[in-house]
């Protein structure tokens, strides 16, 4: 199962017991005391979302590590296909 089959399973699961409560299908007490929260839910949940995604970007490019060795090894790669094409008469700007 593929993350997005997984991601619309879970939000079928959610709209449907949702919308059995929203349109009353359901009943309970406990339900007509919390209608405001629950018709607001989806959109609480679309925001808290939104705020974990935030969070979870500013995290990782706070945290991103540095490759040193790697940048070093790639500018000698460029240096050496520089060195190789004007050995074949190619002219580079630098």
């Amino acid at each position: 199962m593929t993350k997005l089959m997984e991601w619309l399973a879970a939000a079928a699961a959610f709209f449907g017991v949702y919308f059995a409560i929203v349109y009353r299908q359901v009943q309970h007490d406990l339900f007509d005391q919390y209608m405001l929260e629950i018709r607001w839910s989806p959109v609480i949940l679309v925001l808290l979302f939104g705020m974990y995604s935030a969070f979870v970007v500013l995290y990782r490019t706070f945290t991103f590590n540095n490759c040193e060795e790697a940048a070093k090894e790639l500018l000698e790669q460029i240096k050496e296909a520089k060195a190789d094409l004007r050995s074949k008469g190619m002219t580079l700007s630098d």
